[in-house]
């Protein structure tokens, strides 16, 4: 039976796993085995591609494994195989497709062969994107007085698409949500917030992150 081996960034993004997309793998109907590992010398993000690259020829190997990764696209190592030739006047869409494609070129030119069971991902921006598919769910975990109200249903109404809100220092997904809720914390309120909003409304807003679930699915089915 095929299981799935997640490659992960951090901390929020291996809960996000074992907590929101394991249960709803279950209720499609995917009861295969899902195991999440952190990168190591993870510090809340990925400061060298090698490490990631390492963690994921292991995974390739293992039995009936199907291998993908979780990492975000902001702050994403200079390293990192095609970082350098990235068009700067390309859409963000086509950087992030363009990196994932030159990853897996990478890993089966270092093992000289093909790996059909490798699905890169890569966040576009980051992991906090995610939490604006919808206000609901800082709504319902926040008295109105805890966070900016306006902010942030200024910031959903302007980005139909969460995906594409920018990875500028001043205006990435991260630093908006502190902005909105003092003392935001990614790992305590993150995953919670996912989980008030619920996959359908996360999907049905990111088309990315959707095209990545289907894919999984399909592999596993």
């Amino acid at each position: 039976m095929k299981r799935l081996i997640v490659i992960a960034e951090g901390e929020t993004e291996a809960s996000f796993v074992n907590n929101v997309l394991c249960p709803y793998f279950c209720a499609e109907g995917i009861y295969n085995a899902v195991q999440c590992f952190k990168t190591k010398h993870s510090g809340g993000g990925l400061s060298k591609y090698s490490y990631i690259r390492q963690d994921i020829v292991h995974a390739l190997y293992e039995s009936e494994a199907v291998v993908t990764t979780m990492i975000d696209f902001y702050r994403l190592p200079s390293d990192f195989p095609g970082y350098k030739q990235l068009n700067p006047t390309a859409p963000h869409q086509e950087h992030v497709a363009f990196l994932e494609a030159r990853m897996k070129e990478d890993i089966e030119n270092m093992q000289n062969r093909r790996f059909e069971n490798l699905i890169p991902y890569i966040q576009l921006h980051e992991f906090e994107a995610l939490l604006f598919s919808s206000s609901e769910g800082i709504a319902a975990l926040f008295e109105r007085n805890e966070y900016d109200y306006r902010e942030l249903e200024r910031v959903v109404r302007d980005y139909s698409n969460p995906e594409d809100i920018n990875n500028s220092p001043d205006s990435a997904p991260s630093v908006r949500l502190k902005r909105i809720i003092p003392g935001y914390d990614k790992v305590v309120y993150g995953i919670e917030i996912l989980k008030a909003i619920g996959m359908s409304k996360v999907l049905a807003q990111c088309p990315r992150f959707r095209m990545w679930i289907e894919n999984l699915l399909k592999s596993l089915r």
